[in-house]
């Protein structure tokens, strides 16, 4: 009996240190290793605490905190916020007066976001559409670079129409939009969402980090913390959050260290078709729109182009050193004959051809602080049949990180 209880406590024992162990966050650092351990605290310095005692790590030396949270299992929301810096908060309920929409959420008191900060809206659903369906107009002109004046998208005999004005207000039961030199009121059953006139880039966020959390909602913080099991911090300029700790499923970083080039508005990109049509070039996705995927394994950040491709960015002398995983794209079946060329201020320094049987490639190149950096990919053999090639990773790193 003795015998037998010894054994229940090793084996409740060992399942005690394997559940700690699975509640460990995952701390990933800007070379791509990761760490297991807990996060107790992010002070107001920055520097991450850690409940194995360790000491502390800089905030800007990692590129994410990975959360034991888990996401709920909820249908989407009622609505959604997409903000100007990026992300989107899963929203109860969203009015709209005075320039301040006031966004009723699952993590505490509503947030009051000036009009500023918010780039759209969904309001409503698509009628017969499957949840989340959004109209393809919508999300491009989320995503453009200038949308000229607010778009309103109204559902019509089962259809999306889209009105051009500006906003006025958002109430319970209707909507107030301005076009054709005056107010009108719809109702907010047949408004599907609306989106707000924007022009340039989205604002810089060196430094900040994107909290994703549990319900879907992800927001970009700025002076982000951790204390009393809260992350708190600043969204869309000055409005001040604070949200459980246990509901971030991740924390981004966005390193003042290092930047992905998908983050980055090149000065130039040519495409150059040979005898098919390339698509164009995308940040975080391959050229048809799929995963970044080389060698059986996926990305979550990098640039996806046809051959032959060049982009060029202005890194103004900030950085010492790019990184990146090269390779075509498992999208082309095994076909894909590339080459793959990194030149800095006009001088090449680096070459290498891949076929889509190949395996994916590391690169890890110097800068010494060049003004300009150009990615480019030629067409091998085949012409440039099934050319998919990946920057898979790519980004720029300051010289603390250039090893």
């Amino acid at each position: 009996m003795r015998a037998a209880r010894g054994a229940a406590l090793c084996v409740a024992a060992v399942a005690v240190a394997h559940t700690a162990r699975a509640a460990a966050d995952r701390l990933v650092l800007l070379d791509g290793s990761a760490i297991q351990d807990t996060v107790k605290a992010i002070d107001a310095k920055g520097l991450v605490h850690r409940a194995s005692g360790k000491p502390p790590l800089d905030l800007q030396a990692l590129r994410r905190i990975e959360r034991p949270a888990k996401p709920s299992p909820a249908k989407p929301a009622p609505c959604e916020v997409h903000l100007v810096a990026g992300g989107s908060i899963q929203a109860a309920d969203v009015a709209f007066q005075k320039e301040t929409f006031t966004v009723r959420w699952a993590y505490g008191k509503a947030l009051a976001l000036p009009l500023a900060a918010v780039r759209g809206l969904r309001l409503g659903s698509l009628p017969g559409a499957k949840p989340g369906a959004a109209p393809p107009a919508f999300d491009a002109s989320l995503r453009a670079q200038e949308v000229r004046r607010d778009e309103l998208f109204a559902i019509a005999n089962g259809k999306v129409q889209v009105v051009r004005g500006g906003l006025q207000a958002v109430g319970a039961k209707q909507v107030a939009f301005y076009w054709n030199d005056a107010e009108r009121q719809v109702g907010r059953a047949k408004v599907y969402g609306v989106v707000l006139a924007h022009r340039g880039p989205r604002p810089e966020l060196a430094g900040q980090c994107l909290a994703r959390l549990a319900d879907g909602s992800s927001l970009w913080v700025a002076d982000a913390r951790v204390d009393g099991g809260r992350l708190q911090g600043r969204v869309g300029g000055e409005v001040a959050v604070s949200l459980p700790w246990t509901a971030v499923r991740r924390l981004d970083v966005r390193s003042t260290r290092m930047a992905f080039l998908s983050d980055l508005e090149p000065v130039e990109a040519v495409e150059e078709a040979l005898v098919t049509y390339p698509g164009p070039w995308r940040r975080d996705r391959n050229v048809v729109g799929g995963p970044l995927v080389v060698g059986g394994k996926e990305f979550e950040k990098g640039l996806g182009v046809h051959a032959r491709c060049r982009l060029t960015y202005d890194l103004g002398g900030r950085y010492d050193a790019f990184a990146a995983t090269i390779g075509v794209d498992a999208s082309a079946s095994g076909r894909g004959d590339c080459v793959f060329v990194v030149s800095a201020d006009g001088r090449e320094l680096f070459r290498k051809r891949l076929r889509g049987t190949d395996r994916p490639a590391a690169v890890r190149l110097k800068l010494a602080k060049a003004k300009r950096l150009t990615l480019l990919v030629e067409w091998g053999e085949d012409l440039d049949l099934a050319d998919r090639a990946n920057w898979c990773d790519a980004r720029v790193l300051k010289q603390e990180d250039a090893k």
